[in-house]
């Protein structure tokens, strides 16, 4: 495998404490222990962005509008630059770079020697792919559902495909989840009409069936391909007739499709400990397609964060104190190293 090729040469992180200002740290064990910082994180932080690059020890991390960037596997982490936006996330791209982006339509190249700002198609974005062949080519999806592909690294655009829904039908787009080895195949979800999906670029869309009973209504507030399967793929929604009927789970639910987002069946419910909030972060696991990672955290009242981890059969929960995670990047060496993005909002 070349040095460039995603986990080439990568190695786990070699300290007991991470260096910086206590946006990032690191667990091997699902969040039962959490590595201790250097510093502790002053509030209001959120460090929506965290990627692992294909250089090796490499990894970028957006807390705020800070670019923060580590080069030995997530020990010492530096800031780099600035990055306009809010709530910014990353999305790592082939040849050592990631691109950065937030729903207000702003992005951003940005590499571990800092940030460069680039055009943007549309003034809302839900979601946006890299390709793993290509580091320049990129695509990202509008709040209409309208797709968006670009050759150059961001600097020009053009549209691609049709919107997802017709434009008397659609409410809000949530999300836009991209297959990680494949541009073409992305999982939009929005307001009261559930999900859509396509396989070849926009050009046609499918209805996702199985979210809700036909003719009710379900908000998808985010989803994920698995990078390990581009036929698993999950998603988190809302049922509004359930939440009208006061059924125990509130009408939440974690939601499992086994061909590419066509059809999905709840796999998680909301209670017996498990709370799942609108649009919480989903993080699939590299390798394994029946891992997912989900979490619940708040600020209010020190109540901390617990870390969901769903394996096909059961839910874990493991607690810490942070107030929120709010990224999720594995070590391409080991997956048992998970880097977390941590939030702290009082």
């Amino acid at each position: 495998m070349a040095d460039d090729d995603f986990g080439g040469q990568w190695r786990q992180p070699a300290c007991q404490t991470v260096t910086g200002d206590g946006s990032v740290t690191f667990t091997r064990n699902d969040g039962r222990t959490i590595t201790p910082t250097s510093q502790v994180l002053k509030p209001v932080v959120y460090t929506a962005g965290l990627v692992a690059l294909d250089r090796p020890g490499q990894l970028l991390a957006m807390s705020n509008n800070l670019l923060l960037t580590s080069g030995d596997a997530g020990c010492n982490w530096t800031p780099v630059g600035k990055v306009n936006g809010s709530y910014i996330e990353l999305a790592a791209a082939r040849g050592g770079r990631a691109y950065a982006w937030d729903r207000d339509g702003n992005l951003t190249l940005a590499t571990p020697d800092g940030a460069t700002p680039l055009t943007s198609p549309a003034g809302a974005v839900t979601g946006l792919g890299t390709d793993r062949r290509s580091g320049d080519h990129l695509r990202v999806a509008d709040g209409d559902g309208q797709l968006y592909d670009s050759r150059d690294g961001g600097r020009t655009w053009q549209p691609i495909g049709v919107p997802a829904w017709p434009n008397d039908d659609l409410l809000m787009v949530y999300t836009a989840a991209f297959d990680p080895n494949d541009l073409d195949h992305v999982v939009l979800g929005a307001a009261s009409t559930g999900a859509r999906v396509t396989y070849d670029g926009g050009r046609t869309w499918t209805a996702a069936t199985g979210l809700s009973k036909t003719g009710t209504r379900i908000n998808v507030f985010s989803a994920v391909v698995s990078p390990a399967s581009p036929n698993v793929v999950y998603a988190m929604g809302l049922n509004l007739a359930e939440l009208d009927e006061g059924v125990p789970s509130g009408g939440r639910h974690i939601y499992r499709s086994y061909d590419g987002g066509r059809r999905f069946t709840p796999v998680v419910d909301q209670g017996n400990g498990i709370t799942i909030p609108n649009g919480p972060l989903l993080a699939a696991h590299p390798t394994d397609p029946g891992v997912l990672y989900f979490d619940f955290g708040t600020g209010w009242a020190g109540t901390g964060t617990d870390i969901y981890k769903y394996d096909s059969r059961r839910v874990t929960i493991n607690h810490n104190s942070y107030d929120r995670i709010t990224s999720i990047a594995f070590n391409p060496s080991n997956p048992k190293v998970m880097y977390l993005g941590v939030a702290e909002e009082s």
